[in-house]
Parts: structure tokens; C-alpha cells; sequence
């Protein structure tokens, strides 16, 4: 079969890439574990950690919780219901949509 290359992601955050995921994950419109591992190079696992201490700070804020993946959003100033719903729906099409 085909050799998968192996990812170097990081195991435990360094002060560059801390900070750079502080000043950009809330800018994310659509935020989950995966998302942030892929654009960060760090595990999920650490993904899923800095998220949560994201939503204890109140930057970001979670939309859907489920068991195997977490959806969460940027912080608006009002209309938060309202963009619940669009969030939800943006993502229940893209996983409707195959090409």
C-alpha cells in the first residue's frame, strides 16, 4: 500500500504558537478540535484543551456539543441566537454536500 507521512504536531504549546492561537482561533468563524489541530500543527487532544480554556475565558462560545466533535463559534456583541442558527446549518450542508 501507500506510505502515509507522518504528522509532527505539536505535543505541548510553545510561546509562539500559544500566542498565535490566542490572537487567531477566535477570528475563526467555525471552530472545532480538528480545525485548530490542522492550522496550529498541535495534537487534538491539545486542540480540544485550549479550546475549553478559550470558552473559560469567554472568547469563543460553543454552538453544538456532541461526542465526537465539538462545534464552537466567535463571540458576537448581539444577534447571538440568530447566528446559532445560521452556524448549524452551514455546517449540517457541508456534510450533506459530496462531490
Amino acid at each position: 500500500g501507500k506510505v502515509k507521512e507522518k504528522l509532527a504536531n505539536l505535543v505541548m504549546f510553545d510561546k509562539a504558537t500559544y500566542d498565535k492561537m490566542l490572537k487567531e482561533v477566535p477570528s475563526y468563524k467555525l471552530i472545532t478540535p480538528s480545525i485548530v489541530s490542522e492550522r496550529m500543527k498541535v495534537r487534538g487532544s491539545l486542540a480540544r484543551k485550549a479550546l475549553t480554556e478559550l470558552v473559560a475565558k469567554g472568547v469563543i462560545r460553543q454552538v453544538v456539543q456532541h461526542h465526537a466533535q465539538t462545534i464552537y463559534t466567535r463571540v458576537t456583541k448581539e444577534g447571538d441566537d440568530e447566528d446559532d442558527a445560521e452556524e448549524e446549518q452551514e455546517e449540517k450542508g457541508k456534510k450533506g454536500k459530496k462531490k
